[in-house]
């Protein structure tokens, strides 16, 4: 003897209802036969999306790992950079502060020779 079939009414908007339409097409089923094997027969549907989910969390979880490790490189290049060129204003400024002690020992050492009242009237 054929069991008994129930019915279950759903109250959907067009929208809705013409998306199940749809997606019921393209695999090629009654809307019925979908939304039984949607609601029935899932499991290993939504097994295979957290697998393949899982796989692609894993590959960014690797990517984000070499981009920390690239943005590390990079940071390290930087301040190794950024001292070299520290270095360098140093030897600069040095140098610099050197040739300005020497002019001025110059400058006072020709004021020294000066007399006393060419220093008073700058001549």
């Amino acid at each position: 003897m054929e069991e008994k079939k129930k019915q279950i009414c759903l109250r959907l908007s067009e929208a809705e209802k013409e998306i199940i339409e749809e997606k019921a097409k393209n695999e090629k089923m009654t809307v019925n036969a979908f939304i039984l094997k949607r609601l029935l027969d899932d499991s290993t549907e939504i097994e295979n999306a957290i697998s393949k989910l899982s796989a692609e969390i894993e590959v960014l979880k690797e990517e984000n790992k070499e981009l920390k490790r690239s943005e590390q490189d990079q940071r390290e290049s930087y301040t190794k950079t950024l001292e070299e060129i520290r270095s360098t204003y140093e030897v600069v400024i040095s140098v610099l502060k050197e040739t300005i002690k020497s002019k001025q020992i110059l400058i006072e050492t020709q004021e020294t020779k000066k007399g006393f009242w060419a220093r008073l009237f700058k001549r």
